[in-house]
């Protein structure tokens, strides 16, 4: 059985780790608060509650990485990148979907066109 040891970073590896992440974290606290806001304006619609659900992703994402910052605590660090992960699968799935369905509208107009003669 392959068992890969972990490897500690040095120290300026491990500052730069940081300074990224406290460079990043507004941002994703930022674009919570209003994809949040965007989810609860279309709440009325199925795909408001989804932009709610990533709004609050990325605003954990933001707690998590403050908390590394501040405290050099790794648990932080951890819900820091699975909640990036988590929202960026979410949005790579919608992004599939998207393209799907804009492909599938492509081609029934192009149907309707030859059919109808258009």
């Amino acid at each position: 059985m392959d068992q890969t040891q972990a490897v500690v970073p040095d120290a300026g590896v491990m500052e730069r780790i940081r300074a990224e992440i406290s460079s990043t974290k507004g941002w994703l606290k930022f674009l919570g608060v209003i994809i949040l806001i965007y989810g609860i304006l279309t709440a009325l619609a199925l795909v408001g509650i989804l932009f709610i659900f990533l709004g609050i992703i990325l605003m954990n994402a933001g707690k998590g990485g403050q908390s590394y910052v501040e405290r050099g605590d790794l648990n932080g660090l951890v819900e820091y990148h699975s909640k990036l992960k988590t929202y960026f699968t979410i949005t790579g799935v919608l992004a599939i979907i998207g393209l799907a369905g804009m492909g599938l509208s492509l081609i029934i107009v192009l149907i309707a066109a030859i059919a109808g003669g258009f």
